[in-house]
């Protein structure tokens, strides 16, 4: 009958109804008839109240039927037979495990059970090192203790028999080899070892096994061949660039740690890696002479505007304009590889100047004559940030164009610099604050200046806006390079659009340099003149400090010395 017509009913025509349709689950056991009102009844089972037809199925304790209905989460046709014990996912088998849909889950797995694996091969081989180490001191120790010497102990412990047959030769062999041995294992549990001592140890146990090297020989470049090896078949079943430090850091067995943390405190670290040359140090005529050449150039300009008429400014603009343009079509021939004059090669480290690059007036009908100084503070975090990644924008771009952001209000903001001083000291401000500044390399703000000098005096008197326009280049590149490895969505997207606004911007000043080849011959004589005033001020600052220093030293020594001493 019907549930829903059931429930209506009274309870004591309720009691009389019999189900005759057949059961889900059949009961082994017949249950017990009833009798009511003379009445027989067959049972309903251990169900009594009156809702006991309402009662949902149970399901078995045990979850077998559960377990055999899932079906697999991966492939979602086969039935699951196996949980992963990472995420409690089902799964029908390994197929599907090891499918991408499951790629994070088990791949992070297999990456730790290597990795577990190796600190356990790791940490046997030390145990075992450390304790044949202890078992030989042991033995030393009671030789020491023993009447007999080593001889006797070794006797006792059945290494030696009393038997004649032995040659004496033979053990007298066995028993220096022993104590060899367990004069080394001293050695290097106490850590007072001399490279001497152990040197000629080595010897006597080559002298003894004839010539051959014994198995327990740990010569030190051996053991770091040995220990090289071992690192790189430790390090050969694994991808080292997916790995991050933590998982790097525990390959490395404690010997390995440590070594690494003695050149970090030594500061050895540093003079494994070489420092790169920055590429605007080269000038053609050197640096110095460059710089009187355009001081003269620049001086020889501005007594010609003083004395010449309106008709001859106009032609002089025409010549700037010209020069400005020649300038433009040398450096598109040093992008493509050419020659940049007769008989001078192109030097391969300048970064290549962009193939395109917009006019001035297409951007800017009426640009700002405070776009130099912008220009100056931007170059000033770009060389700053790229001496200290050492020239590494490849691995570093990201932390490279994050930096430079941080470094140039020029790129990142809309804020506008009205003289060299403001530009630099804004640059040096940021570099304090933002904890850029390398303790034991105070003076690398001050390189940057220099650099930024550099780059605005150009390779040669011909080319003032070369290096400027190759500065300029790179920095785009490596922001266009970041941008399009970053996605439009989150944070990534709105570091994208930071990225994009700066490269652009990098774009326009390209455009300014090429319109305003006068302009950055001036800008790269007052940074000079910027650079020798902040040089002598750091000068008289050091002779001044040097000069107190001093002082207090003789201080020093007169309050250290005896006022009153008794003559005896």
């Amino acid at each position: 009958m019907n549930p829903v017509i059931r429930r209506r009913l009274p309870p004591s025509v309720r009691s009389l109804l019999t189900d005759i349709g057949p059961k889900e689950e059949w009961t082994d056991v017949e249950p017990d008839p009833e009798t009511r009102d003379g009445v027989l009844l067959p049972s309903r089972g251990p169900a009594s109240g009156e809702e006991a037809f309402l009662s949902p199925a149970k399901t078995q304790e045990d979850g077998s039927n559960t377990r055999s209905t899932a079906v697999c989460m991966l492939c979602k046709c086969k039935p699951s037979s196996y949980t992963c014990p990472r995420c409690n996912l089902h799964y029908c088998g390994l197929a599907c495990y090891q499918s991408p849909d499951h790629s994070v889950c088990s791949e992070k797995f297999y990456k730790e059970s290597v990795l577990q694996e190796l600190k356990e091969m790791g940490k046997t081989e030390s145990e075992g090192r450390i304790k044949m180490q202890e078992i030989l001191v042991g033995l030393r120790q009671k030789a020491e203790r023993t009447d007999g010497g080593m001889e006797s102990v070794l006797k006792d412990a059945g290494i030696l028999s009393d038997d004649t047959e032995e040659g004496e030769g033979e053990a007298e062999e066995k028993v220096q080899v022993v104590e060899l041995l367990s004069r080394l294992a001293e050695l290097q549990q106490s850590g007072e070892a001399s490279e001497t001592e152990i040197e000629a140890i080595l010897r006597k146990l080559e002298e003894i096994g004839g010539g051959e090297a014994l198995q327990g020989d740990i010569d030190e470049g051996a053991e770091a061949a040995e220990g090289e090896v071992d690192l790189a078949d430790r390090l050969s079943g694994l991808d080292v660039d997916k790995l991050s430090e933590e998982e790097l850091w525990e390959v490395l067995n404690s010997e390995e740690k440590e070594k690494f943390m003695d050149l970090i405190k030594g500061g050895a670290l540093s003079g494994l890696v070489t420092l790169w040359k920055p590429w605007w140090e080269e000038h053609e005529d050197g640096g110095k002479a460059l710089v009187e050449v355009l001081e003269e150039e620049v001086s020889k300009l501005e007594r010609d505007n003083s004395t010449t008429v309106d008709e001859e400014d106009k032609t002089s603009k025409e010549v700037v304009q010209n020069q400005s343009k020649a300038a433009a079509k040398r450096q598109v021939k040093r992008a493509k590889g050419e020659e940049t004059s007769k008989g001078r090669p192109t030097n391969p480290s300048v970064p290549k100047v962009s193939a395109k690059i917009p006019k001035l007036s297409s951007l800017c009908a009426n640009p700002s004559p405070l776009i130099c100084y912008g220009l100056v503070n931007a170059l000033f975090g770009y060389s700053f940030t790229l001496c200290l990644f050492n020239n590494d924008t490849d691995s570093l771009m990201f932390e490279f164009c994050d930096m430079i952001l941080a470094l140039s209000e020029a790129l990142n903001s809309n804020r506008v610099f009205n003289s060299v001083q403001e530009a630099l000291s804004c640059g040096e401000a940021l570099i304090l604050d933002g904890g850029y500044l390398d303790k034991e390399d105070p003076l690398a703000p001050t390189r940057a200046v220099e650099a930024v000098a550099h780059i605005m005096t150009g390779r040669d008197r011909k080319d003032a806006t070369g290096y400027g326009l190759s500065a300029f280049s790179q920095l785009r590149a490596v922001l266009s390079k970041a941008r399009s490895a970053l996605s439009k969505e989150g944070e990534e997207g709105a570091k994208r659009q930071k990225y994009f606004l700066a490269s652009k911007k990098c774009e326009f000043l390209q455009a300014w340099v090429l319109d305003n080849a006068d302009g950055i011959r001036r800008l790269a004589i007052e940074l000079w003149n910027e650079h020798s005033k902040r040089e002598s001020v750091r000068n008289s600052m050091e002779q001044a400090k040097a000069v107190v220093e001093e002082s207090l030293k003789k201080e020093k020594r007169k309050k250290n010395s005896k006022l009153i001493e008794e003559l005896s």
